[in-house]
């Protein structure tokens, strides 16, 4: 069963390391807007941190609906290329059409440019489906079509608003994956129910051990704010939970 931090910096990916985590999930402004793409030396500075399954980079150019116009997908296409580049081990990608089904056309070339850079840089790379799946009208056919495109995984809470409540439905997808694409369960999983995520067969958890902390900033500026850090016991407490 495999440990995925979400971090948003170089400490964060290296607590994950040191407390036993096997990758990272890497992005920038996760708390308040749920995650966008790092930038290029972020994403270099934490493949070089060494985790054993490496950096998985969060490919997503603005807050909001998963639905994208041309231009929102011509800078995914070049985040793939450059994420992959900047050394990362897979990308998390996505994007659906206006009715909630997944944009065929856009996810089979966000996974060609992936396996093209890949095969540029000469090693193996992993492509995730993020939780736009969650806001699909039917998992079945959303998770063939996933399978048929050759993702590696999908990232979801089952369609529920966290993955407590959507325990069952997470139970049905691992039956119905059947081993031809990997599920991680995430969206509110916590060290206190990580028991009951792994008797749902899933292959990975997936949560954000993030706390606040004073900033060492000067007033004014947004320099006093407090910063989104990794914490330490939280991923610690999760890797325990899990073995």
């Amino acid at each position: 069963m495999t440990v995925e931090i979400a971090v948003q910096d170089v400490e964060g990916a290296r607590i994950a390391l040191e407390e036993g985590a096997d990758r990272i999930e890497l992005c920038a402004a996760l708390g308040a807007t749920g995650g966008l793409t790092a930038s290029y030396g972020m994403i270099q500075s934490c493949a070089h941190v060494g985790l054993p399954q490496g950096v998985q980079v969060l490919i997503r150019p603005r807050a909001g609906s998963f639905v994208f116009d041309d231009a929102d997908k011509r800078v995914q296409i070049v985040d793939v290329r450059s994420s992959i580049l900047a050394g990362a081990s897979g990308v998390v990608v996505g994007g659906l059409n206006a009715d909630g089904t997944i944009d065929v056309d856009f996810a089979r070339q966000l996974v060609d440019e992936a396996h093209a850079e890949a095969q540029r840089c000469n090693r193996h790379v992993q492509i995730t489906f993020h939780r736009a799946f969650d806001m699909v009208p039917d998992r079945h056919a959303a998770l063939d079509t996933l399978v048929d495109l050759g993702f590696t995984r999908v990232l979801t809470s089952g369609g529920a608003p966290s993955v407590p409540e959507g325990l069952d439905a997470l139970r049905d997808l691992v039956g119905y994956a059947a081993g031809r694409i990997q599920i991680e369960a995430g969206g509110g999983v916590r060290p206190d129910n990580i028991a009951a995520v792994r008797a749902t067969g899933v292959d990975a958890v997936h949560l954000s051990a993030k706390t606040l902390v004073a900033s060492a900033g000067g007033p004014g500026g947004g320099g006093d704010a407090p910063i989104e850090r990794t914490d330490r016991g939280i991923v610690r407490a999760a890797v325990a939970a899990m073995r």
